[in-house]
């Protein structure tokens, strides 16, 4: 039997005689070589399968033997029913009457015939009536039992008024599939099991010599009907190897996954003892976990489940167990088939965590019971898709034995993904080169909601490469809520030293494949210092802003919890989430609050907690593929931990604002009011009149609100809007 369950989480041992294949150098990809191996070694199986087919006699053969050696069943028959009499008559002790006529009743419709198996499951006979020579072959709906019967060999079934009595075994055996009772005032309750069978079985006996030619001469015939099933098999097999093909040329991947899956596949068909029980995709959400749970089922070509956590998880204790052991069930009964459970973390979380409740714990105890409860035979294949592998139950993980990482797609796979959506969505755009740096960080999903919402900005009309490209940005950057459009380079006042390096550093995370590519090390982390107010939250904005990055901000709050260990849980989620939307900017504001220093001797345990965490994900930041720059943001270094200090390979010290940068602060806040002086001169004159205040570009943002509220005051009390105006005055007043 076999099942094929997936869940929405090294080299493998591949049995050589299962027909694996390995890859050449001569084709595209490598996947694409496997399933051309496997098409061309399919067909040359399927040609030689056909010649043997074509040129066999075996079914005339098998005719004219039954024609002449098949007339036995029917003195089989009669010599049992003949013997009935004088059986029924020593069980009923010596009544003649009864005896005599149970036999005239049950020879008058009685039949026989013989029943060959030819497979399992479909469970199929050929039949063989004691006066047709016709080929004959009846499925069977009942499978209970079926691998009991031995393909090939002759059983005799004993039939009355048309339906099964009882079947005697190649090996004299008897299997009931029919019984009759029968209350007699004298007789009292017997049952027709307690002569019938065994009498048959006797008789049967004495033709054992017909029988085992029955089975000789069968022999060819099996090979043949067994050719001409697996000529079908391969004929659905070619047909659904062409179309496995295309559907996985629309699954992008790493070469080396595709084939890890494909092999894994490959050894599950065939039943080999290699083929995986389980298999957990983990990964950010996006990246097509549930397009590839389908594509398996597609490939396996057998029922597929695709449960969620709605699916499984009832309202009230003992209904969910009951509901997981009819998946269970369901799967057993159409193996090999598939159960695809997505986010498998809301249904098979860690007993006894804060997050899972009696009805999550009761699904995980059925889930471990079923699972532990499959035979050697049992092809069930259990796949689980999640973003949270942390939350999983420690003894679901072990049982899925597998594991595969399913990471955010690459350059040119973004590419080839962006084309397919977009032909989907019936838009054919030939994009530049160098497209791709625009799309980096996005999703499958991402990538697909881009090419919906270039058609819908364009609509009637097809998409041009601007529109697309417009999308793209604005599917990017929807998530910057805290990033203004209006933060650009030219809004920033800096020494021109390090704007260059910040502008640096947005080149390098616009195109980071790139540069990688060319032994270019890329930022990893940026420390921004300066007194209050001197625009380093604005700097951080600004880079994502100019390099068309995720932008996540956090803050104490966000980090903090109300109990000890989940306040690690959310430092791990907060990186986890940047990672997810690789490459972008994580912002911690304020860091020697997030992460003060804990040799001060702080007794806080959540904040040593959220240091720790800390600690851990940024080294493991700096470590994996996935680029996140981490900026943070202080105007006391000497406070954050030490630990944290030294993560951080860049520091750039933020100074107030000289007379050059004040007067272009200052022109920069004043644009686009209501002034009765000159811009330039104004700001210039301003800047002048802060000269010894040390003043930073939030205190001149806060005195020119001060300047306006003070023109407004004037407005008010003149009732004329018409005559508000700020002067250098009301500078004055407020300085």
């Amino acid at each position: 039997m076999a099942s094929l369950l997936f869940l929405e989480g090294g080299k493998s041992t591949y049995n050589i005689n299962v027909g694996v294949v390995q890859e050449s150098k001569t084709l595209t990809t490598a996947s694409q070589q496997y399933w051309a191996q496997r098409q061309a070694k399919t067909f040359s199986q399927l040609t030689r399968v056909q010649v043997d087919t074509s040129s066999s006699t075996a079914e005339l053969d098998w005719i004219k033997f039954c024609r002449a050696n098949t007339t036995f069943l029917d003195r089989l028959l009669w010599r049992g029913v003949d013997r009935l009499e004088k059986a029924l008559r020593v069980y009923w002790k010596g009544n003649k009457t009864l005896s005599k006529e149970a036999r005239r009743l049950f020879g008058k419709d009685a039949a026989i015939e013989i029943l060959i198996p030819l497979s399992h499951i479909p469970l199929r006979f050929v039949v063989i009536s004691p006066r047709s020579a016709e080929l004959q072959i009846r499925t069977s709906d009942n499978a209970d039992g079926v691998k009991a019967f031995q393909l090939g060999r002759p059983y005799v079934s004993v039939s009355w008024k048309g339906q099964g009595f009882f079947v005697i075994t190649p090996t004299g055996e008897q299997v009931v599939m029919q019984t009759y009772y029968i209350d007699h005032p004298s007789l009292g309750h017997w049952s027709t099991d307690d002569v019938l069978p065994n009498l048959f079985a006797d008789t049967v006996r004495e033709f054992s010599a017909e029988l085992d030619a029955v089975s000789t001469h069968f022999g060819p015939m099996l090979r043949l009907l067994n050719n001409r099933d697996l000529l079908e098999k391969i004929d659905g097999s070619l047909r659904r190897m062409r179309d496995s093909a295309e559907a996985w040329s629309l699954v992008h991947l790493p070469e080396s996954q595709k084939l890890e899956i494909l092999r894994a596949l490959e050894l599950f068909e065939s039943c080999d003892a290699a083929a995986p029980r389980g298999l957990l995709l983990t990964g950010p959400s996006g990246v097509g976990k549930s397009l590839l749970g389908k594509t398996i089922a597609e490939t396996v070509g057998r029922s597929f489940q695709h449960l969620t956590p709605a699916s499984l998880k009832l309202d009230h204790l003992g209904g969910s167990g009951r509901r997981v052991r009819e998946v269970w069930e369901e799967a057993r009964r159409h193996q090999p088939s598939i159960l695809y459970l997505d986010e498998c973390e809301g249904v098979l979380g860690r007993r006894g965590a804060a997050e899972t409740d009696a009805i999550s714990t009761e699904i995980v105890q059925a889930f471990l019971a079923e699972w532990d409860g499959l035979d050697k035979s049992d092809r069930v294949w259990v796949i689980g898709a999640t973003n949270r592998r942390d939350l999983l139950d420690d003894a679901i993980v072990s049982r899925f034995g597998w594991e595969m990482q399913i990471k955010l797609p690459s350059e040119d796979d973004r590419i080839s993904i962006l084309h397919q959506e977009l032909k989907s969505a019936g838009v054919e755009a030939t994009l530049p080169a160098g497209f791709s740096a625009l799309t980096q960080g996005m999703s499958g999903r991402d990538l697909q909601d881009a090419a919906k919402t270039a058609r819908r900005m364009a609509h009637p009309d097809p998409p041009t490469v601007e529109q697309i490209q417009e999308a793209v940005n604005k599917l990017r950057k929807g998530q910057n809520t805290r990033v203004s459009v209006h933060s650009k380079w030219e809004n920033l006042v800096l020494d021109q030293k390090i704007l260059g390096r910040l502008k640096l550093i947005s080149g390098l995370l616009r195109n980071p494949e790139k540069w990688i590519e060319q032994g270019v090390s890329i930022p990893h982390s940026l420390l921004l210092e300066g007194a209050p107010g001197t625009g380093k939250t604005e700097i951080a904005r600004t880079l994502a802003n100019e390099s068309g990055l995720a932008f996540h901000a956090a803050t104490t709050a966000d980090l903090k919890a109300n109990y000890l260990g989940h306040s690690g849980n959310r430092v791990k989620k907060l990186f986890e989430m940047a990672r997810s939307h690789s490459p972008c900017i994580l912002f911690f504001d304020e860091l020697h609050i997030v992460a003060p220093d804990r040799s001060l001797g702080g007794d806080d345990p959540m904040t040593r907690e959220i240091v720790g965490q800390l600690l851990q994900e940024i080294d493991g930041v700096q470590a994996q593929s996935e680029h996140v720059l981490l900026i943070g943001a202080t105007n006391r270094p000497s406070d954050i931990d030490s630990g944290i200090l030294s993560r951080f390979s860049e520091r750039l010290t933020i100074p107030l604002p000289d007379r050059e940068g004040r007067i272009r602060l200052l022109s920069i806040f004043l644009a686009g009011r209501k002034l009765d002086f000159p811009l330039y001169n104004g700001a210039a004159l301003l800047a002048d009149l802060t000269k010894e205040k040390d003043l930073s570009g939030r205190d001149l943002r806060n005195w020119i609100a001060s300047a306006e509220q003070s023109a407004l005051v004037r407005a008010m009390d003149s009732s004329n809007p018409e005559q508000y105006v700020i002067t250098l005055d009301d500078f004055l007043s407020v300085s």
